[in-house]
């Protein structure tokens, strides 16, 4: 457990240090990568933060995949389509993303802290009077465009939970600030690293798996 919390810290160090993507578009020995646009994910949450969760997510996963210089990665301003990306047409997306082979989706749909009981059950608490599970929820859609017609590659839920002490709790993050050393040490800015480190996994892995049929 100590091992995974130092691994899940130091990633998420690593993702508030770095940014941008790896240049080049193709591997030492020729091959060229997959071609990945990522949407900005989607916030469909109401939990309060003196930034954009969306933004803060969409950085951290984009830096996070990038790491790998497996992949070239292409940031598509959300502004740039109003089409619903989870609904069943996918025939807009070769317009919408041209000159790609992989397109990216993620919808925050869960981001809450649920007070814990001595019976590990929910519990209507006064804040900061007991610890909380920071319950975290992603949708996720990967859309093959190699082909006349766009495929999904991969669609599912992603969910994870950050056990947060009651003596962690009282962190004013309107001066421990995204971007800040501060709040990459803090329970907010490490729980976010592991879940998008879980992400990042799982994209990885299927677009590599579909780029190799």
């Amino acid at each position: 457990m100590r091992y995974l919390i130092a691994l899940v810290f130091s990633l998420a160090l690593i993702a508030c240090s770095k940014s941008g993507n790896d240049l080049t578009r193709f591997h030492e020995d020729g091959r060229a990568k997959p071609v990945v646009t990522v949407a900005s994910v989607i916030d469909a949450t109401s939990f309060d933060m003196p930034w954009s969760i969306s933004e803060e997510l969409t950085t951290l996963f984009i830096s996070r995949i990038s790491e790998g210089k497996s992949i070239f990665v292409v940031r598509k301003d959300d502004a740039a389509y109003t089409e619903n990306p989870f609904s069943p047409d996918l025939s807009w997306m070769k317009r919408e993303f041209p000159n790609n082979e992989f397109v990216v989706f993620l919808e925050l749909t869960e981001h809450e802290n649920i007070p814990v009981s001595k019976n590990n059950k929910k519990t209507v608490a006064v804040p900061f009077e007991t610890s909380v599970h920071l319950k975290m929820g992603v949708r996720l859609r990967i859309v093959d465009l190699r082909n006349a017609a766009p495929q999904i590659v991969l669609q599912e839920m992603i969910r994870d939970s950050y056990f947060i002490p009651k003596s962690d709790i009282p962190i004013d993050y309107s001066r421990t600030v995204w971007g800040s050393e501060e709040y990459c040490k803090s329970p907010m800015g490490i729980a976010h690293a592991q879940l998008v480190e879980e992400i990042s996994r799982r994209v990885s892995e299927y677009i590599h798996l579909a780029k190799s049929r």
